[in-house]
């Protein structure tokens, strides 16, 4: 304990030893002025002449003295300064020893009396008073100083030097005796103080952990109860299990099914296989699991009751105590309504795509037709130009009969190979000049791209491909031609058709309308929002960079 702490410690012992003695006190003081009074009066009236009660009348300073002292341990405001007040009475109490011994002459009849007297104050100083023990102590000493200065004076030490010292040594004795009593009450006080201190603390110590006991027993009872209604308001099924595999808790949704399906009503402490006992082994297992990963799992399980099947949810959820798994809770969720959506939404996807793959094969097939009849057309023209712009119209119809075809065969019709359409392209188109002396090359990135995409793509590859055979190299020259097709840092796509021929013509302009070829492709990069470069250095290129709908369609999902 610390020195402060210790101080505190003393000065509430010594304000509890004044306060919890105050009724002692009160009444050692009034059966004193009682007793006092009471002889006082008893020898005024029986022995009036008596020459000691002349000097008896002295003594009635100790009337006033009690019931001051009587009347001050009832005044409550004064507590506070209570041992700072009986210190001073008790000192002007000292002065009148002083007093009456100093007027007294030992050979006075009832002089004996005196020092009696003085032996009984010392006495009731340390029988009745609980100050502090060094007033004490230092209060019983000026009493004893009070009486043998007293004594000095008035004669006695030098008239009868054996009295003085016989009535002197009487008075030390009780000062004695008074002092081994008034240190042997205050230790037993300590003690006491010490045993109740501890005491009341542990006291109040239990009284706060019953408080905070009742206060979490009493949360944890509106937990429980708001937990159990929290669960009777969900309409899925729910049971929880101990470790035992017994029920410890069903919802009000999962009570009602057990009384429709005729399953018994008390089914709390029951083992899991005794109340379901068609129970798959499965559901065991997974219960199991949980309690020993303390893990979620989440199934599918399909229920065959009385009158009806059922496709659920399942999810078992574990309930931990201290770090462990105590309990697990299975939640059923009644799917059967969204799994036959579900299962008819596939089914209409199904007959959707059925049809669109249907619609492209038409398609196709129309403009197959188309392309017949145009061919028919062409059997029967003689004039050149006119057969130059049938089979231009005829290659253009051919690039978007080849997407309705790529769709057709495709397991995805929402997007196409960009690559393998456009080389299947390139491939028609050579088939169409395969008398001239070129080289052709491709490098192409597999990408997927949306219709909207490719189909204007096809028509720019034609119009640019067929003018690079039909003007690069005339006179049957031989050159090389190259498309590449890639994905850039940026994310774009580029689209590069180059050709080592004689070039472009020098008021070549890709914005010019007087080549419908080109006006077409200018109109179709428009369409993509793409950007077109041309470049008319060792021959033609043509550099297209477009965005890929297909990512932004994502990126907007």
């Amino acid at each position: 304990m610390s020195i402060i702490s210790r101080k505190e410690l003393k000065r509430e012992f010594q304000q509890h030893h004044l306060i919890s003695s105050l009724s002692s006190m009160r009444l050692g003081f009034l059966v004193t002025l009682i007793l006092f009074s009471f002889f006082m009066i008893f020898n005024r009236i029986f022995f009036p002449e008596a020459p000691e009660g002349q000097f008896y009348n002295r003594l009635w300073i100790m009337v006033p003295m009690l019931i001051l002292c009587i009347g001050i341990s009832y005044l409550r405001p004064l507590h506070k300064n209570l041992n700072s007040i009986y210190f001073i009475l008790n000192t002007l109490l000292s002065f009148g020893i002083f007093i009456i011994g100093y007027q007294s002459d030992f050979l006075e009849k009832g002089y004996e009396f005196f020092y009696a007297w003085v032996m009984l104050v010392i006495i009731g100083l340390f029988s009745f008073f609980r100050v502090r023990f060094f007033d004490l102590v230092v209060l019983g000493l000026i009493q004893v100083l009070s009486y043998a200065s007293a004594t000095l004076i008035n004669g006695t030490f030098s008239t009868n030097k054996f009295i003085f010292f016989n009535n002197l040594f009487f008075v030390l004795s009780i000062y004695s005796i008074g002092f081994l009593m008034a240190y042997a009450i205050r230790n037993l006080s300590w003690k006491n103080f010490l045993h109740q201190r501890a005491l009341s603390n542990n006291y109040k110590k239990l009284l706060k952990e019953i408080e905070q006991k009742n206060h979490v027993e009493k949360e944890l009872k509106q937990s429980e109860i708001q937990y159990h209604n929290t669960l009777n308001s969900i309409p899925d099924w729910i049971y929880v299990v101990d470790k035992d595999l017994r029920i410890v808790l069903i919802n009000s949704a999962l009570e009602s099914e057990h009384q429709r399906q005729g399953y018994p009503a008390d089914t709390l402490g029951k083992k899991l296989t005794r109340v379901y006992p068609y129970m798959p082994q499965s559901t065991l297992d997974e219960i199991r699991h949980v309690f020993n990963t303390g893990e979620t799992v989440v199934g599918e399980q399909k229920f065959f009751l009385r009158d009806k099947s059922i496709f659920g949810e399942t999810h078992k959820v574990p309930i931990f105590k201290e770090d462990e798994v105590v309990q697990v809770m299975t939640i059923l969720r009644d799917r059967s309504k969204a799994k036959e959506v579900e299962e008819l939404k596939l089914r209409n996807a199904e007959q959707k795509e059925v049809m669109l793959r249907e619609i492209h094969h038409r398609v196709k097939n129309n403009l197959a037709i188309v392309i017949s009849l145009l061919n028919l057309q062409l059997r029967r023209n003689n004039d050149p130009e006119l057969t130059r712009i049938i089979q231009d119209i005829e290659m253009r119809i051919r690039s978007m009969a080849l997407i309705h075809e790529h769709l057709y065969r495709s397991e995805n019709l929402d997007r196409i190979p960009l690559d393998k359409y456009l080389q299947a392209l390139i491939q028609i188109i050579i088939t169409a000049y395969h008398g001239n002396a070129i080289n052709l090359t491709t490098s192409l990135d597999s990408i997927d791209v949306t219709i909207e995409t490719a189909l204007p793509l096809g028509l720019i590859v034609n119009e640019l491909l067929t003018n690079s055979y039909k003007y690069a190299f005339p006179g049957n020259l031989t050159g090389k031609i190259n498309i590449e097709l890639k994905k850039t840092e940026t994310g774009m796509i580029s689209l590069m058709i180059r050709d080592n021929g004689v070039g472009l013509p020098d008021d070549f302009s890709i914005h010019s309308e007087k080549s419908l070829g080109i006006f077409i492709v200018n109109l179709l990069v428009e369409q993509l929002d793409a950007n077109i470069s041309v470049t008319n250095h060792e021959g033609a290129c043509f550099l297209i960079e477009f965005r890929n709908n297909i990512i932004k369609d994502n990126s907007i999902n």
